[in-house]
């Protein structure tokens, strides 16, 4: 039940990301720091999420938070390693060609 909690809440940490990375790419702006700011921003709130939701699972069941944040984290890393690779390996093909 925890772990499935942990695997729920790290998808949910993985969202705000995933929508800073979108609107970065969707940016007309050129300036580094615009883009810079919208991925600061996603990470920032990504990582409010996860600490929330660890800070409950601490109050609520000090006996599972490890397998809680272990579940979170891995699925978190998951999620942004596969969105990364998703969206860079068309790049890669394209130069290959």
């Amino acid at each position: 039940m925890h772990i499935a909690l942990g695997i729920l809440s790290g998808i949910l940490g993985f969202l705000p990301l995933f929508l800073s990375l979108r609107l970065s790419r969707r940016s007309t702006s050129t300036q580094a720091l615009t883009l810079g700011l919208y991925g600061l921003a996603g990470v920032c709130v990504s990582l409010l999420v996860l600490i929330a939701a660890t800070v409950a699972c601490g109050i609520l069941a000090k006996e599972a938070i490890v397998p809680f944040v272990i579940a979170e984290g891995v699925v978190f890393l998951a999620c942004t390693i596969a969105y990364v690779l998703y969206k860079n390996a068309p790049a890669k093909r394209k130069r290959g060609e």
